[in-house]
């Protein structure tokens, strides 16, 4: 699957080469059909959210690309009450 340049740069500076194609996998398991209206922006945001609130964090990641796939916008409103 195709990853937002982007996503991809933030993929790389925050985890462990051996992390990288989880990590992919795990985001691309959140599709369009996840989104509100399916939106490419909603879904960029919301991967983008993940990775923000993971902190280079594997674990972290798998659990809230779980909560992603229940309600996308929680995870976008943790990431934003981070800021």
């Amino acid at each position: 699957m195709e990853m937002d340049k982007d996503i991809m740069d933030i993929i790389h500076r925050d985890f462990k080469p051996e992390e990288v194609l989880i990590i992919i996998n795990e985001l691309s398991s959140i599709t369009l059909n996840h989104v509100m209206a399916a939106s490419e922006y909603n879904l960029k945001n919301t991967r983008v959210s993940i990775l923000k609130l993971a902190k280079g964090n594997i674990n972290k990641v798998i659990e809230l690309t779980k909560s992603a796939k229940i309600d996308f916008r929680d995870v976008i409103m943790w990431a934003t009450q981070e800021e």
